[in-house]
Order: structure tokens, then C-alpha cells, then sequence
């Protein structure tokens, strides 16, 4: 097989596996910012265009219509989503790391909306599928610790059904 592009690479859907904030002097030490049981869905698609969301899970389901204030809070801070271009760099920095640049044009958060972002970017082929790696530049503030945020997701499946299957 010939060798694929970084950017052939990310093309596709990624289901979120674990997301982290470690020290940067002792990876084994990490806190799991979204909990333990984050889920999520990273895509690329060809046009250079990619989404983003990352979900807490276990809020309670309300009616949406009659849903109380602190439901719709519960919801914001438990749900995390972007969209917008990517852009990527094959030749990489200065270091020889790939350029990948989120530019957040729509974002959960408003402090996100328009930020552009660089993510550092990596793959792996391991028995159970294929993954990527994400992670920021430098470290980032997670209570009173600075950490080096990471996020593995693992390649979903291509999905050319026809109509939902029962055990979703």
C-alpha cells in the first residue's frame, strides 16, 4: 500500500476513546477533563472542512419544551462543539510536526467562536483499528496545574447503510 497523506489520513469520522490533561513532566498522572467516560465524534471531510463535539454523559433526559434553566445549564457544561476549516501543513514546523490548524467558526463556546488553534497530530494502527492523536501546543491551566491536554480517537467504521440499524 502506498503511503497515504496526512491529510488522506484524517479524512473520515473519529469516535473520541479518551480524552486527557497530564503532567508534562509524568504522563502516567493524568485527570480526565470531560470525566472518565467522555464520548464524542471528531470529522474531516475532503473540502477541508471539520466538526467537533464532546459530550459528558449521564445528564438526565427533559423535556426540551418545558426544560427548567438549570437542565439547559447542565447541558452547556457538559457538551463541548466546534466546526469550521481546517488547515494542514504536511511539511510540518521547524521540529518536522505536521501544521493542523482548527479555525473555529461556530463554537459552543463563545470565547472559541473564530479562534484558530493548533493541534498536534499523530497516528497509530493498533489491533482493535486505526487512531489519531490530538493534542495543543504547550500546556493548558486544569485547576491549579498546568497539562498537556490529549485526545485519542479511534477510526469509525464507513457507513453505507441505507437506513439506521437497531443497536446503535
Amino acid at each position: 500500500m502506498a503511503h497515504e497523506s496526512i491529510r488522506q489520513q484524517l479524512i473520515g469520522a473519529w469516535e473520541l476513546i479518551e480524552y486527557v490533561a497530564y503532567l508534562p513532566d509524568d504522563p502516567s498522572n493524568k485527570v480526565h477533563p470531560m470525566g472518565p467516560n467522555a464520548t464524542g465524534i471528531i470529522m474531516y471531510t475532503p473540502d477541508g472542512y471539520m466538526s467537533a463535539q464532546l459530550l459528558k454523559p449521564n445528564q438526565a433526559a427533559f423535556d426540551t419544551a418545558q426544560g427548567t434553566a438549570n437542565e439547559w445549564a447542565q447541558v452547556g457544561k457538559k457538551f463541548i462543539g466546534y466546526t469550521g476549516q481546517f488547515y494542514l501543513d504536511e511539511r510540518g514546523d521547524e521540529k518536522g510536526r505536521p501544521i493542523l490548524i482548527h479555525h473555529m467558526r461556530n463554537a459552543s463556546l463563545p470565547s472559541l467562536r473564530g479562534d484558530k488553534q493548533r493541534r498536534l497530530v499523530g497516528f497509530s494502527n493498533e489491533s482493535d483499528g486505526k487512531y489519531l492523536v490530538l493534542g495543543v501546543e504547550g500546556t493548558v491551566a486544569i485547576g491549579t496545574e498546568r497539562r498537556v491536554l490529549q485526545l485519542r480517537w479511534r477510526r469509525l467504521p464507513y457507513n453505507d447503510k441505507t437506513t439506521p440499524q437497531e443497536n446503535l
